[in-house]
């Protein structure tokens, strides 16, 4: 399509929103990626040790920081991990 072209205004509503549910799923296939490439292989030992964990923390600070401030908190740390797996993964670093 070039600048001379003009679509009637119903093609070019649909044509955006192709576009845009196509970059969507390209985001989503991008983040689907990056959560596998970044993710430790959890076994179901481990997964019934951790929960129990995380459910005391969050009964026993959530009340106390409040709950906006303890999912600021909860985000911060979760990105922090996240860019720590990155770095270690990157550098090749058994885990």
């Amino acid at each position: 399509m070039t600048h001379g072209e003009r679509l009637p205004l119903a093609e070019r509503k649909a044509l955006l929103a192709a576009r845009a549910e196509f970059d969507r799923a390209r985001v989503a296939l991008a983040l689907h990626e990056v959560r596998t490439a970044v993710a430790l292989p959890i076994g179901p030992a481990r997964r019934a040790r951790a929960r129990p964990v995380a459910k005391v923390l969050v009964r026993l600070f959530g009340p106390l920081l409040g709950r906006a401030r303890f999912g600021r908190w909860l985000r911060a740390a979760s990105l922090a991990l996240v860019a720590y797996r990155i770095v270690r993964n990157w550098r090749g670093i058994p885990r």
